[in-house]
């Protein structure tokens, strides 16, 4: 393909799904406008070429990935009319003539117990076929983000979000546990999350029946090894169990409340090193979901809690709107261990490598190990329930009470006459004290890519800018020196995610205040502190098109870049302009595209002092377009439900603002790039009770 300037057209920095390191052989997904090529998968004797056609009726079109064992296709249903996902259960690697009979009746008995699960939280089976040397079910067809996906994005998810998906994930675990089936992989990646929160548990493709002889592959257990239960790796273990599908449930949880897996290693037999050596992981962020995953992650599997228990336990977490935030500081989560530096927090943090472990010094000893669970599903969960509460009542008496006062809040007043009064005696300088001997370390969210405006220089290791300088100069009121505060690099699409899960205390990072975010992202600004105007940014010379003013950006249907969840991403399609499928997490990433000329972007949507600052670092190549209407305010962005922060960063930045402060750094930082000989007229500050 060409671009409209007569170059090769690459992927242009085009949106690229993560790699996922234990895809166990699944095809990857192909680029957007990349020819898409195929992995043809093992052959079975049976139609496993496109365009065969099963039965005279399932079409099959192309291969989606092969799991641990067969292959799935996306087929047609000539008969329905419909597109289903046909996958063969049979792994002729594994089988030998004299077995083939055996795995034959067992994938046929597997199917059948399949297609008996109605649950909406598991796949659909809507038939099940057999040919010459091959079991096939054919099922719904789900195209949906999954869940690794998801972590991909955001790396970490709120407590109430994580609890519901393990709630689902359980809901349909004990479906299929309740048919004598077992999954054998369950993880992220075979979990489908689709639009409106729906769970679907998918990837059946290893399952078994509960008591059914062990199948190993290539001489080991199947299955994806950080998922792998221990008792699997036993000399005399009985093989998979509705347990094994559980601690692969409690991995899960872990891995989208910390970010990070809770056992490392490259291969099978690390992870369970790792389990052997650490069988206690530490939970920072987990809060009222520790002892869910404490529970689930119990090394025997005869007092590991079963699907029933953990449902009523996710029940209990989501029941408690006011649960989360106080129990997540019972591991404290503002302790300058539980955090990674400045220099490391600058760097793409791995989904495998998660915060760094606390040191015993200065991590708070963490709440009893739960009661020794017995061996009944619903008696052990009274003791499990118990300590459920008892995390959170530590965390409340941990914290003095004050964290009580967001309760209730409806994202007015209240909160913050709360926060003022604050809950420990109603002193709210107490309460203060309090909050700051928990926070000796002060994190703010910040972008890195931003020049003027927030950038970080990795080789100093030194941050600078006009966000900088704001977020200096509020933790100077709330009682911070520069030494005692802690950058943490953010992005559009994380930023909210990263303060919601105690990553960071503020966001200071051009985060445009609207209600709609407040709402959405469950967050609350004080602001603003600047307001910026609209632009485009466009390259200085085209070989095809001449851009100097939006209208030509809109008249040319070119393709416009603009952050993933920007407050531009809705309004470039609104107002008419062309824009590209997928949406890169940071505007550095649109403005590499731009100044790429294989890739098909000419221009980047978004405020006219944050795209002022890349033109003036290539003044050859990039051109900033006048300004549009409106304008976008930037606030701080916090946590809902830490009134008493807000308050105190509502009268910091109002002192801000009202001195000298507020204009010797705009004319520090931003007149270069504005062009302006006298700061503007400072924002008014919105009332921070409204």
């Amino acid at each position: 393909m060409h671009n409209e300037d007569g170059f090769d057209r690459g992927d242009g920095g085009s949106g690229r799904r993560p790699e996922d390191r234990w895809t166990g052989g699944r095809t990857p997904v192909p680029e957007p406008g990349a020819t898409q090529e195929w992995t043809e998968p093992p052959s079975h004797d049976g139609p496993s070429v496109p365009h065969a056609v099963i039965e005279d009726r399932y079409e099959l079109l192309e291969p989606v990935g092969s799991g641990g064992m067969g292959e799935v296709w996306k087929a047609y249903d000539r008969r329905l009319r419909r597109f289903v996902a046909v996958k063969g259960l049979l792994d002729r690697s594994v089988t030998t003539p004299d077995t083939q009979k055996a795995a034959v009746q067992r994938a046929r008995r597997e199917a059948e117990a399949l297609a008996k699960i109605e649950h909406q939280n598991v796949v659909t089976v809507h038939d099940q076929i057999e040919t010459a040397d091959q079991v096939w079910i054919v099922m719904k067809l789900l195209e949906a983000p999954s869940l690794a996906d998801l972590l991909s994005r955001d790396r970490v998810l709120g407590v109430p979000r994580a609890a519901d998906i393990g709630l689902q994930m359980a809901h349909g675990l004990r479906a299929v546990h309740e048919a004598s089936v077992l999954h054998r992989d369950v993880k992220p990646g075979n979990v489908l999350v689709r639009d409106g929160g729906q769970v679907v548990l998918v990837d059946f493709g290893i399952a078994t029946f509960e008591g059914a002889d062990r199948v190993t592959r290539h001489g080991g257990v199947i299955g994806t090894p950080p998922y792998l239960a221990p008792e699997l790796f036993a000399p005399d273990s009985p093989g998979p169990t509705p347990a094994s599908d559980l601690w692969a449930l409690g991995v899960t949880l872990y891995e989208m409340v910390e970010g990070r897996l809770p056992f490392g290693g490259g291969e099978a037999w690390e992870v369970q090193a790792n389990i052997r050596q650490s069988p206690e992981p530490v939970l920072r962020y987990a809060g009222p979901l520790s002892p869910v995953i404490q529970g689930l992650l119990v090394t025997d599997p005869d007092s590991r809690l079963d699907a029933a228990s953990v449902e009523v336990m996710l029940q209990e977490v989501l029941a408690e709107p006011g649960a989360p935030t106080p129990a997540r500081t019972a591991t404290p989560a503002h302790s300058p261990t539980a955090r990674s530096t400045p220099s490391a927090a600058s760097r793409p943090a791995s989904a495998a490598s998660g915060p760094a472990p606390a040191t015993p010094s200065s991590e708070a000893a963490p709440p009893e190990s739960p009661p020794t669970a017995s061996r009944g599903g619903r008696g052990r969960f009274r003791g499990w329930k118990a300590a459920a509460a008892a995390v959170v009542c530590a965390a409340l008496l941990a914290s003095g009470g004050w964290l009580l006062a967001s309760q209730g809040d409806s994202g007015g007043g209240q909160a913050d006459a709360a926060g003022e009064r604050g809950a420990a005696g109603g002193d709210a300088q107490k309460a203060w004290e309090q909050w700051r001997s928990a926070t000796k370390r002060l994190t703010i969210g910040a972008k890195e890519d931003q020049p003027g405006l927030s950038f970080h220089n990795k080789d100093t290791d030194v941050w600078s800018g006009f966000d900088i300088d704001i977020a200096y100069a509020l933790a100077e009121k709330l009682g911070y020196g520069k030494d005692d505060v802690d950058f943490y690099a953010v992005t559009t699409g994380n930023r909210a995610s990263r303060l919601k899960n105690g990553d960071v205390d503020l966001v200071v990072a051009s985060y445009s205040m609207t209600t709609e975010r407040e709402k959405q992202d469950d967050i609350r600004f004080v602001g603003p502190y600047y307001k910026a105007g609209s632009s485009l940014l466009v390259r200085k010379n085209s070989a095809r098109y001449d851009l100097d003013e939006a209208v030509d950006v809109k008249r040319n249907h070119v393709e416009v870049c603009t952050a993933r969840d920007s407050t531009y991403a809705d309004k470039l399609k609104e107002e008419g302009y062309a824009t590209g499928k997928w949406q890169p997490d940071s505007y550095r990433e649109c403005v590499d595209r731009l100044l790429d000329r294989k890739s098909s972007v000419y221009a980047v949507a978004s405020d006219d002092v944050l795209l002022a600052g890349y033109a003036k670092d290539d003044p050859a190549h990039l051109k900033l377009l006048p300004s549009g209407a409106g304008t976008e305010p930037y606030g701080v962005a916090m946590r809902k439900d830490d009134p008493l922060l807000r308050s105190k960063v509502c009268a910091g930045l109002r002192e801000i603002l009202a001195g000298e402060e507020w204009p010797e750094m705009y004319m520090k930082d931003l007149a270069p790039l504005t062009g302006r000989k006298t700061a503007p007229s400072r924002p008014e500050l919105r009332p921070c009770s409204g």
